[in-house]
């Protein structure tokens, strides 16, 4: 259903790089890139199993996780920069008396870039070398990244129908709706495997394991909040063509080695050097 929505909203000539389209693009391209290369690599070296090992331990043990911690790096800076040419969007876009949406729009990059700067933590402390920062880094991935996208859910349905059409709420929503239900079903049959069962190897669970099913059960949870989230990076593409943003330097003086001096009062009788 929500890639059938998103072909037809995209399918146009819309969908070249145009604007700032390229940022979620190589956002995605990078995420779902480090995902497959690194599950590639730690299944070929026998590191992991092949049945749906956490994200994470994909990148646990080298090289895998060298690929995995600068891949992973990577994405975060460049999705921060999505997340601010979305606010910058919202913010150009709507009018001054729209006042919720503004507010809506400023509270949903503070709690947004809370994401991706999880994202870092997870790409440079391995779980098998740090666990507690490993865990509170995933933790703000899926949690914060849950919030934000339902803060840019509502801010969509609240430009509608003044600024942006109602289709693009309704796949919002349902990404939404996928990501909170992944990421509580992961968490909660997490701590239920934990329970149940404590196997002598983390990265190579068996089904005659305590809490095996329950395993299973939160990293497909897992892998499902990932790629909605990648889904809810998509939706921006077709929006960020409409957009560029420039950025415009104002010297201070004239020379480089004097002192600061308003703008305004440089002239000719402003002095060249102190």
């Amino acid at each position: 259903m929500i890639l059938f929505s998103l072909y037809f909203h995209f399918r146009r000539p819309a969908m070249c790089l145009k604007g700032l389209s390229y940022l979620p693009v190589i956002t995605i391209i990078l995420t779902l890139g480090t995902f497959i290369l690194s599950y590639i690599l730690a299944v070929f070296k026998k590191d992991v199993n092949a049945y749906f090992p956490y994200i994470s331990d994909t990148g646990t043990k080298v090289p895998e996780s060298c690929v995995f911690g600068q891949l992973l790096n990577m994405a975060s800076a460049i999705s921060i920069c999505t997340l601010y040419v979305r606010y910058k969007l919202v913010k150009s876009i709507v009018q001054p008396e729209d006042d919720s949406i503004l507010k809506l729009n400023k509270h949903a990059f503070f709690w947004g870039i809370l994401s991706p700067l999880g994202l870092s933590l997870v790409a440079n402390f391995q779980e098998t070398s740090v666990e507690i920062v490993h865990v509170i880094g995933a933790t703000m991935v899926l949690g914060f990244g849950v919030v934000y996208e339902f803060l840019q859910t509502a801010i969509s349905f609240q430009m509608h129908p003044s600024y942006n059409g109602l289709r693009i709420c309704k796949v919002r929503l349902v990404i939404s709706i996928i990501s909170v239900i992944g990421f509580l079903t992961s968490t909660a049959s997490a701590v239920v495997s934990r329970i149940q069962g404590h196997p002598e190897d983390k990265l190579h669970w068996k089904p005659t394991d305590g809490g095996f099913a329950a395993h299973i059960t939160s990293t497909i949870s897992e892998w499902l909040t990932a790629l909605a989230f990648i889904g809810f990076f998509f939706t921006f593409i077709s929006d960020f063509r409409k957009l560029n943003i420039n950025v415009e330097a104002q010297l201070q003086v004239r020379h480089l080695d004097e002192h600061y001096v308003p703008y305004d009062d440089v002239n000719e009788e402003s002095r060249l050097l102190v």
